[in-house]
């Protein structure tokens, strides 16, 4: 902990945890940050809470790897400026540090508004948490995974994310992503849950705004095939997505981005088919955006006849079915079918139902996709588990006309108010009179009431908005009249004058006026059950899916598909809204806000079983341009995410709590043998904090409560031990190295030893063929002058009576054969002495009759200058196999006798009167002069087998021994 003298002495924007400051308020804060700001410090503390300011523009090495090997295993967190990785390790250590259970799992709650920064920030979060389990070993699936988030990125954003006025690449989802860790800390998968997709936006933008970007994307990937197939021209066609110029205009320059989105897409494993599929119903959506009705009391379709097929052929549907489910509204009662035509305006909001249902059961169906890809191979958990949570839900949201989905966006954000309430300060106060500990000094805002007056039964306001959503006859008039008569002078709520459709609520972040406008409509979210029997028939089989349409469906879809048969359309359409109908019955009624309030108490329930490490994003300005740092809009945000407070409540009271256990399972080191087992008590933990030479803190029944800036103090304390554990483990690996150099150093001196045995050899070898050179050089020098250039004598015929007849033979029908080789060596060879010593025996470098392959194999490994001659197959005569490099290429040659009965190394012109003569000769004078070697070691017989047994008979069989 930094000395308070030095914290004085500090300039402004160098403080990096702002609870140092003698004097926090809001105007020293807003210094701080803006000072930091200026100087691209984006990342701040504010006790254990980390604030992050979006720098609209990337900083040179904040985030490259020798950031990543900085902020790991850090003990002391101050001792490294304020970054994201930093939360990430204290995230993971907390998790490493925990014995199994609930208390061991992380959850980390990135807030902000739009544009702060918040998908950002969390990326970099779960990058890091990543990264860090990779250093306890062998962990390809924690490789594996980072590849994976950041590759799938551009799939999520291109479906979830859209261009608003604060933001251009703004989640229009809520997403809370749980990274699963096993017993070794190794990363086993990662699952991600999907809130509130803004639905709405796929048939309706604000001024300025666009749609997701997928559509844009879409357009920026066709080519001619693509466009024929999948029916589409210019987006300016396209009512969904013609209201911003801007957009259009910008979709050539998006060709990389759909490259990329199509890539991500091939990354998830859809099959081809599906990324058709996919494709056909973004363009059913666009179509179905064109399609306009006309009539007074009744509703018809005046588009033309071309925008309809367009439609109901991309999303595979029957024309007539589709043209009837969007027009009409049938009533299956007691078998019988109740028709009733629909006004332009239920047509409408029929047509417009239908896309947003398409879009969004297809965003579900991409994050079902994702979690089978990236989630862990076991779905239930191991006792053994841990997890950490990294939630990136929509920032509080106030414009100029908020409706349901604002409504639901800032119901959202008060709840995680709370949550942060909870765990910094009401919780910390409960905390204290459970254990005995002084906490009357300590006061909060509380917003409960406020969330008691959303959520509470029956009377809350999300309770009135389902039980007018659910009654045939509700209107958003009499839904804000049951507001203003149940909620006017609970907290937070506010009648306005007058009888418009309005009301108010002062939220933790600040007053919104809601238009109660089609508030009913947005809750119901209601698809009429006649498109879901049709789009049940469909033939692309992902609408088929998404609408659970099945196996008979499928095959109505097959059989119906390009018929125009209105009657059978309209009975698959009965047939499949029975079946429809049926299903929906099953299922509880329920509206938009119950789901998402039952998806919110889940989520919250899900955190508060997990230690919490908070982010809170800023936005600097409305630009959305670096180095611009507008200071109200600044300060507005930090009023509303409790900063101010924050700093207050950690500056006095006790920010962590661990229980006896856990902190003796952590700290037991500082004042105890490793091996020993504490008793879980104050005492321990007392006898743990006086060795360490800690002051203020304070001992509870059963937990030790610290001040914020004590875990920095015992880390520090902490840190020599895991030092020293790397210390030893430095030692064993220095052990094993040595032992290993030793035995590579043997080896080597061994390796030596051989080497200069070869030389030896190699000196010896060399000395005798410098000799045997000196003998050539001396007899060359004694030849004539026209030794070299006289013609060599022509050989007569074959004078030979056995060798005439022999050849005569060879040359007949047969061939010449092996059997005509062995003849030849018995009656004309063998006669001669032919590779017979003067022993009477065969000469150990002479072979049988034996394949160049097999003479290979009985040289290999042999010494240069190992040789053997064989008796050829394919001729009369002999062939001589030469090692002449020590495991290089062994040389042949063929030994050819004249008609004169004269021996002759076939290229070479001197000739012999007898094979064993060659063989001598060639002892000391080279075969060819560019050879390395003479014939200086006879290649013998390997093996029980004698190859030359079949020269032999029984007369002469004494030869081979």
């Amino acid at each position: 902990m930094a000395d308070a003298r030095l914290i004085r002495s500090r300039g402004v924007g160098e403080t990096e945890n702002l609870t140092e400051l003698e004097n926090l308020n809001e105007e020293s804060l807003l210094q701080e940050l803006k000072a930091r700001y200026d100087r691209d410090l984006i990342y701040t503390y504010v006790g254990e809470i980390l604030v992050a300011i979006n720098p609209f523009k990337s900083i040179p090495g904040i985030y490259d790897d020798s950031k990543r090997k900085l902020y790991t295993n850090m003990g002391d967190r101050s001792a490294e400026p304020p970054h994201i990785f930093a939360m990430a390790d204290a995230a993971f250590q907390a998790m490493v540090g925990t014995p199994p259970g609930p208390s061991a799992n992380q959850v980390c709650v990135i807030s902000g508004e739009s544009g702060a920064g918040k998908t950002e920030s969390a990326k970099l979060f779960m990058k890091h948490v990543i990264y860090l389990s990779t250093l306890s070993g062998q962990n390809d699936t924690a490789h594996g995974l980072e590849d994976k988030i950041i590759q799938l990125n551009p799939l999520l954003e291109a479906w979830g994310n859209a261009q608003t006025l604060m933001n251009d690449n703004s989640s229009r989802f809520g997403k809370f992503v749980q990274l699963r860790f096993n017993a070794q800390h190794h990363i086993e998968g990662a699952i991600m849950s999907d809130y509130l997709l803004e639905k709405s936006r796929v048939v309706r933008q604000g001024e300025g705004e666009r749609n997701f970007h997928v559509f844009y994307l879409f357009f920026a990937g066709l080519d001619a095939a693509t466009r024929e197939q999948f029916e589409v021209s210019d987006p300016e066609e396209h009512r969904f997505i013609n209201g911003n110029d801007e957009a259009l205009a910008e979709i050539d320059g998006l060709k990389d981005m759909y490259a990329e989105l199509a890539e991500c897409i091939e990354i998830v494993g859809f099959s081809a088919q599906e990324i058709n599929n996919l494709w056909s119903l973004i363009s059913g959506v666009l179509h179905t955006g064109d399609i306009e009705f006309g009539g007074d009391e009744e509703a018809y379709i005046v588009s033309t006849d071309d925008i309809i097929a367009k439609a109901t052929n991309q999303l595979g549907v029957v024309r007539d079915a589709m043209t009837e489910a969007l027009t009409t509204s049938v009533n299956m009662t007691r078998g019988e079918a109740i028709v009733r035509k629909y006004k332009p305006f239920e047509a409408e909001d029929a047509r417009d139902a239908m896309a947003k249902a398409l879009y969004g059961k297809a965003f579900r169906w991409i994050v079902q996709s994702v979690n089978k890809l990236l989630g862990p191979k076991s779905i239930k958990p191991r006792a053994s588990d841990k997890n950490i949570g990294i939630l990136d839900i929509f920032g509080f949201e106030c414009f100029d006309d908020n409706s349901f989905e604002q409504l639901l966006i800032n119901l959202a954000n008060e709840r995680l108010q709370q949550f942060f309430n909870d765990h910094i300060f009401k919780m910390e106060l409960d905390e204290y009179a459970k254990e005995g500990i002084d906490g009357s000094t300590i006061t909060y805002e509380d917003n409960s009431g406020l969330l008691d007056m959303f959520m509470s039964r029956p009377a809350g306001l999300l309770s009135l908005c389902d039980e007018e959503a659910l009654f045939p006859n509700g209107s958003d008039r009499s839904m804000v009249d049951k507001f203003h008569q149940n909620l006017h002078g609970k907290q937070g709520y506010e009648k306005p004058r007058g009888n418009d459709l309005l009301f108010t609520i002062n939220h933790y972040a600040g007053r919104v006026t809601y238009q109660a406008a089609n508030f009913l409509d947005k809750n119901r979210d209601t698809l009429p059950i006649d498109v879901t029997a049709a789009l049940r028939l469909s033939d692309n089989d992902l609408v088929r899916e998404i609408f659970q349409g099945d196996e008979e469906d499928k095959a109505a879809a097959k059989k119906g598909k390009g018929r125009r048969d209105a009657a059978g359309a309209k009975a698959n359409l009965r047939k499949s809204m029975k079946k429809a109908q049926k299903q929906a019955a099953r299922a509880k009624k329920t509206t938009v806000g119950a789901d998402f309030k039952d998806s919110l108490i889940k989520l919250m329930a899900e955190m508060s079983n997990a230690a919490p490490h908070f982010i809170r994003c800023i936005k600097p300005n409305h630009v959305k341009q670096p180095a611009v740092y507008e200071e109200e809009m600044v300060t507005k945000q930090l009023r509303y995410t409790g900063m101010l407070e924050t700093t207050r409540i950690r500056k006095e009271g006790y920010a962590f709590r661990p229980t006896f256990k856990d902190f003796l399972h952590r700290y037991k080191i500082l004042a105890f043998p490793y091996t020993s087992s504490p008793p879980a008590s104050g005492a321990s933990c007392s006898r743990v904090l006086e060795k360490a030479g800690l002051t203020g803190w304070q001992i509870g029944k059963t937990k030790v409560f610290l001040r914020y800036f004590h875990m920095d103090e015992l880390n520090e304390k902490f840190l020599p031990f895991p030092m020293a554990a790397r210390t030893f483990t430095s030692i064993g690996r220095g052990f094993l190295a040595r032992a290993k150099t030793k035995k590579l150093l043997a080896e080597a001196e061994m390796q030596a030893k051989q080497a200069q045995q070869l030389f030896a050899k190699v000196e010896s070898y060399g000395s005798d063929m410098s000799s045997v050179v000196l003998a050539l050089c001396d007899e060359d020098a004694a030849r004539p002058a026209d030794f070299w250039t006289k013609p060599a004598p022509k050989p007569a015929d074959f004078q030979d009576p056995k060798m005439k007849k022999l050849a005569k033979k060879a040359q007949g029908k047969q061939g010449f054969t092996r059997a005509a080789s062995v003849k030849w060596f018995k009656e004309v060879e063998m006669k001669k002495g032919a590779g017979i010593s003067s022993a009477g025996k065969f000469e150990e470098w002479f072979h049988g009759v034996i394949t160049r392959k097999d003479s290979e194999a009985l040289l290999r490994g042999k010494e240069p200058g190992t040789f053997l001659v064989r008796v050829s197959e394919s001729r009369f005569g002999y062939s001589l196999s030469h090692c002449v490099v020590a495991g290089g290429r062994i040389k042949h040659y063929m030994i050819d006798q004249t008609p004169d009965q004269q021996y002759q190394v076939v290229g070479n012109r001197k000739l012999f009167p007898s094979l064993n003569e060659l063989v001598s000769y060639h002892h000391t004078h080279k075969i060819v002069s560019d050879d390395p070697v003479c014939l200086i070691y006879p290649c013998g017989q390997q093996g029980d087998e004698d190859d030359r047994l079949e020269l032999v008979d029984k007369k002469t069989r004494g030869m081979l021994s």
